[in-house]
């Protein structure tokens, strides 16, 4: 599933192309993928894009005349821009049409992928409940020592919580659990607050890094030129078999992901 640096770089891809375009219409080619607002009683295009955002992985353009798009890639969905489209592809399940010729596919092997258009005044009801953005100053040692010490839970299925922190996914919680040098079992309540302070910082870091070079490309993301990122390349723990270290890695299932960590860097307390 595409996470926070996957996200916002087809965001600002999506940006790039939108700017001062109309949007003419969304069409769509898969029952569910579409969900449209009730209260939205007019057909809201021709629009252009007036202001645009991420808030954790999900992606909100706002258009003209108070309307909304609220787009979530889910598992395997991407955004392509496409010029010159011409037949529908196998699994493009939604097509964003701008004025003139080119469009935006939206394609999705596994159907999971959503796009909700909207009052913009219904913003709230569409979206979940989400913890702070993680490079965000709200984001910071003291809040997330205060939301995991009386929890039980493991570390790496509290950093996973999208109501404790939006974005974040399986990827960059285990690169910044080995930075920080915490085994993704370590139960919330055992966790320090100098633990917490390595863990944000690294949080941070990762994060950054891998907006850098336009995320991470192991499965099916990809940037909406349809190009892949480059951050696969600079992954320590991740789908590796040894650590920086040399260590061998271990691999542990944890609310129903693969958490990969070095047993010697990263000790259960």
């Amino acid at each position: 599933m595409p996470e926070l640096p996957e996200v916002q770089t087809v965001l600002d891809g999506l940006v790039s192309v939108l700017q001062g375009r109309e949007i003419s219409i969304v069409e769509t080619y898969y029952p569910g993928t579409l969900i449209r607002d009730p209260e939205l009683d007019i057909d809201p295009f021709p629009a252009r894009l007036t202001k645009a955002l991420r808030r954790g992985k999900y992606m909100i353009l706002h258009l003209e005349g108070g309307t909304s798009l609220i787009i979530h890639l889910r598992m395997t969905g991407k955004l392509v821009y496409d010029p010159h489209p011409e037949d529908v592809h196998k699994h493009e399940r939604a097509r964003i049409h701008l004025r003139g010729e080119d469009a935006i596919r939206f394609i999705d092997p596994r159907t999971f992928g959503k796009i909700t258009l909207l009052k913009s005044s219904n913003l709230d009801h569409y979206l979940p409940k989400l913890g702070p953005e993680p490079l965000s100053m709200d984001f910071n040692p003291l809040y997330l020592y205060q939301m995991v010490h009386t929890r039980k839970a493991p570390i790496k299925n509290l950093l996973l919580d999208q109501g404790l922190v939006a974005g974040l996914g399986n990827i960059y919680v285990c690169e910044l659990l080995y930075r920080s040098g915490i085994h993704p079992e370590t139960p919330g309540n055992l966790i320090t607050k100098p633990q917490a302070k390595m863990m944000v910082k690294h949080c941070k870091d990762v994060l950054n890094e891998a907006l850098a070079v336009g995320g991470t490309s192991i499965s099916d993301y990809r940037r909406i030129d349809d190009k892949s990122g480059e951050f696969q390349n600079f992954l320590r723990v991740y789908q590796k078999k040894q650590c920086p270290l040399g260590h061998a890695l271990a691999n542990v299932r944890l609310g129903g992901r693969s958490s990969f960590f070095c047993p010697v860097c990263q000790e259960l307390p």
